[in-house]
């Protein structure tokens, strides 16, 4: 084996330890990144003569979120502690680097690897948080839901909506190639109901819905008309029958209905409710600032400011922030802040429209519905996955040669 096949061998390896990220810790993740990046520079720099050229165009479009953050950082209060919340991102930029910069060799065979990976150690992820569940038992008292997601993060360190994620992009992956292929048809659907019933069990709302969203439009875009409209009832169903069984999923959906609408009283608060304070100070922030924004490192101590003032002072805490990503840039970077979000999210879209990848598209629409409740990509935990995925399964968007796109 010559040094360039060594090297790309040794970049497929990483790529796919990069995969088990569900079962990484928050340190190993940032290790496993860093020999990711490292990899694909060692390949380059082996077999950068027969490599395929640098595809800038794509890399900046992919990665101007995290430009836009570092020349935000001239006007943070503290620029080393506007770095903090920063770095938080830089997947942003890592991996369309990785990818569209240095070139390493990715083909289909390692996109499908990958996913399967990743699909694994989500499973593994689930079930280690549910046996771990059942073997201490919940703590304290209150409601089932809250004890439940309470010691799922005591056990895995992931805050529950972020492992909903992991679970339920893994289960519409798995899901699209099943509808797609014949080919271990079985075990994909077997993963697809695992990881489902793991986030029904999880019960946060917004990637439920989306992903719903996003496996009508698989049926609809895979399959023939009334077969896709038979899949689309039996999987409605059986998510609503999950919903009235599964106690969290139930009690979570319930809340929708029952809340009242408006900010809450300190006797009156649920997953709901506060949003509805998030809201009321986010907007209030975005009327005074939304043609330039007012920095991303303002954005959180000018909320707890709000905060402060409510019937209900724990939302200043300094982590309820604005739990929703096109919000989040707005108010941090004005108008071009909302260009931003559109742009990450629609010229890939735009991209895999045109070239039929429904993988790669309803990818986007379930990260993207997602971002309307959680500023995923502020935490590492959703800009990774994201990031990684988009980067490894978008073709390039910028005019190849020839050699470029068979590269991809």
């Amino acid at each position: 084996m010559d040094a360039a096949r060594a090297a790309a061998t040794g970049f497929k390896a990483a790529t796919l330890a990069l995969a088990t990220l569900p079962l990484l810790g928050m340190r190993p993740s940032v290790l496993v990144v860093g020999l990711w990046v490292l990899s694909a520079v060692a390949y380059r720099l082996i077999a950068g003569a027969r490599n395929a050229s640098p595809d800038m165009r794509t890399f900046l479009l992919l990665s101007l979120p995290f430009l836009a953050m570092l020349l935000d950082l001239l006007r943070a209060p503290d620029p080393v502690q506007g770095w903090h919340i920063v770095e938080r991102s830089g997947m942003l930029a890592l991996a369309p680097l990785v990818v569209f910069v240095l070139r390493p060799p990715i083909d289909e065979g390692l996109r499908v690897r990958a996913i399967d990976v990743f699909t694994l150690a989500a499973i593994g992820l689930a079930l280690y948080a549910n046996l771990s569940i059942v073997a201490s038992g919940l703590p304290g008292e209150g409601p089932f839901q809250h004890r439940y997601r309470a010691a799922f993060s005591a056990a895995t360190g992931i805050h529950p909506p972020y492992a909903a994620y992991f679970t339920l992009s893994a289960a519409l992956f798995q899901l699209e190639r099943a509808v797609r292929s014949a080919e271990g048809r079985a075990w994909r659907l077997g993963a697809v109901a695992v990881l489902v019933l793991a986030a029904m069990a999880i019960a946060s709302r917004t990637p439920l819905l989306a992903f719903v969203a996003a496996a009508l439009g698989i049926f609809a875009l895979r399959m023939p008309g009334r077969t896709a409209l038979r899949a689309g009832i039996g999987l409605l169903l059986l998510l609503a029958g999950l919903v009235l069984v599964v106690p969290s999923a139930r009690q979570r959906m319930k809340e929708v209905f029952t809340t009242p609408a408006g900010i809450p009283d300190a006797q009156a608060v649920n997953s709901v409710s506060e949003r509805f304070a998030i809201a009321h100070c986010s907007t209030e922030l975005l009327r005074r600032h939304w043609v330039v924004g007012m920095g991303q490192a303002s954005v959180q101590p000018a909320l707890d400011a709000c905060y402060s003032g409510l019937a209900d002072p724990r939302y200043a805490d300094g982590s309820h922030d604005t739990h929703c990503q096109p919000l989040h840039w707005w108010l941090s970077f004005g108008l071009p802040g909302l260009l931003l979000f559109l742009l990450l999210f629609g010229a890939p879209l735009a991209a895999a429209w045109h070239q039929r990848d429904v993988r790669l598209g309803l990818f986007l629409v379930f990260f993207g519905l997602c971002c309307l409740t959680e500023n995923v990509l502020a935490r590492q935990w959703g800009v990774v996955p994201f990031a990684f995925f988009l980067s490894l399964l978008s073709p390039p968007l910028g005019a190849g040669s020839a050699r470029d796109r068979n590269h991809r």
